[in-house]
């Protein structure tokens, strides 16, 4: 029986052909751009509390709130006009209305005591971070979020400490809640600075 001999270049050359690819489109580089300024924003805000006394629970309110509001109108908008199934468009939908809701409630002073202050902007980032990490499972969604499984795991942590840290004084909240978005905008930013706009790869 004759053998048919393939050179090992040709073998290679096929393998990557046959790798699950996804252009990355307009919801590509929407989702690059989105996290870089959600990276932008965590940043400002986290500086702002590290640096500016805060002195009262409706400052730390309005500080927190427009971070989350800004982070669930970036969430929404990577999400439209994207590829993914329905029910991650859903989903994702859902999740990025939520945080913005909840940070514009905590804008207008709706969480008056420093307790309801830490335990719902923990319940925010936590609805981002679940959110995101429970979507990007489906390949749909692939180059719509692109975040790095650190990402998500730093945001739920964020979460759960800020809802339950006994937090002794609003100055420690504000330091604590400061310091928690300027660790997650850096690694919100190198996860962004590591993708290329160009073709992202699919989740196996």
């Amino acid at each position: 029986m004759t053998q048919l001999h393939i050179p090992r270049g040709e073998i290679r050359r096929l393998a990557s052909h046959s790798r699950p690819r996804t252009a990355a489109g307009p919801g590509g580089s929407l989702t690059r751009t989105t996290m870089l300024a959600g990276s932008l924003a965590s940043a400002l805000v986290g500086v702002a509390m590290i640096v500016v006394p805060v002195r009262t629970v409706a400052v730390a309110g309005m500080l927190l709130g427009a971070n989350l509001a800004v982070q669930g109108v970036l969430q929404l908008l990577a999400v439209r006009g994207s590829g993914a199934s329905p029910t991650v468009r859903r989903l994702l939908s859902a999740g990025g209305l939520a945080v913005l809701l909840l940070g514009v409630a905590l804008f207008h002073g709706r969480a008056d005591t420093m307790f309801l202050l830490g335990v719902w902007t923990g319940c925010g980032w936590l609805l981002r971070g679940l959110t995101m990490a429970v979507s990007v499972t489906s390949s749909s969604v692939s180059h719509v979020f692109v975040h790095d499984d650190l990402l998500n795991a730093v945001i739920v942590s964020a979460g759960l400490f800020m809802t339950a840290f006994p937090f002794a004084s609003l100055g420690q909240l504000a330091h604590v809640g400061g310091l928690v978005l300027v660790a997650t905008a850096v690694v919100e930013a190198f996860a962004a600075a590591r993708r290329h706009p160009g073709t992202l790869r699919a989740i196996d």
